[in-house]
């Protein structure tokens, strides 16, 4: 039954992900995901489907090393270090703070 479980969980997760980049564009549609995914993986992380099968599905960090290779080679060097370092800095306040919504939730 896991399995099952864990399958809807990713395409609930991909399909999720899938509607983020419809409705914002590129790099940021990716910093929003991979935000809300630290976040939630904060959150979820006790929870093995939903923080392996939804959240795993739904980040997107291969899509942020390419976009911020392709703003680099496209000389929007600036665009590419924002990108890099407000992901980390962010992304770690969002999983910090899904830890804090879970421990006192």
């Amino acid at each position: 039954m896991s399995w099952v479980a864990m399958m809807l969980a990713g395409g609930v997760g991909a399909v999720s992900r899938y509607l983020v980049s419809l409705v914002v564009t590129k790099p940021f549609g990716t910093l929003i995901v991979n935000l809300t995914g630290a976040f939630a993986l904060g959150a979820l992380s006790e929870n093995f489907v939903l923080g392996t099968g939804f959240v795993g599905a739904y980040t997107t960090f291969s899509t942020w090393m390419l976009e911020t290779h392709d703003l680099a080679r496209e000389g929007h060097r600036a665009a590419a270090l924002a990108n890099v370092l407000g992901s980390l800095v962010l992304g770690l306040a969002a999983a910090r703070l899904g830890i804090e919504v879970r421990a006192h939730g």
